[in-house]
């Protein structure tokens, strides 16, 4: 891991694979959509970026998709700005990191998301909400659990 993990010990705590399930449900608590989600998190040492973070959906239709967000440290957060989003993340305090991200190609969409690591680093929780001129219109939780040491 690099130095930034250090300034980071939630995320760093978090470095590795990780499955489980996102559910995007409606302001109304009704199920939009479900699929299967693979993370994993890095902090790379060959000076790429500070952070990097991988995701693989996949729905039980066959459908996949792959995200990679490498994010650069500035002033205690972590920035991205790639093609498709825009956003940072930050730690609240010794369990909880906050992002907040816009897609580029949709620029009145914001999503402003907690993740909420166990205690004993093994399982974490996600929420995500997302804002459309200000109005919430999405809602999506995740719950994940390591699928790795955690390295």
């Amino acid at each position: 891991m690099n130095s930034v993990a250090g300034e980071m010990p939630v995320l760093a705590r978090s470095a590795g694979r990780w499955v489980g399930t996102y559910r995007h449900l409606s302001p109304a608590g009704e199920l939009l959509d479900e699929h299967a989600v693979e993370t994993a998190s890095e902090f790379p040492t060959d000076g790429t970026c500070d952070f990097r973070l991988t995701a693989r959906s996949r729905w039980s239709d066959g459908r996949e998709s792959l995200s990679v967000i490498e994010a650069a440290h500035r002033g205690g957060r972590l920035v991205w700005a790639n093609e498709r989003l825009r956003g940072e993340m930050w730690e609240v305090d010794d369990r909880t990191v906050y992002l907040r991200f816009a897609y580029v190609a949709d620029p009145g969409l914001e999503v402003c998301e907690m993740i909420q690591a166990s205690a004993d680093g093994r399982s974490r929780a996600r929420t995500w909400h997302w804002f459309r001129d200000d109005r919430l219109v999405r809602i999506t939780l995740t719950e994940e659990r390591r699928a790795d040491d955690g390295g």
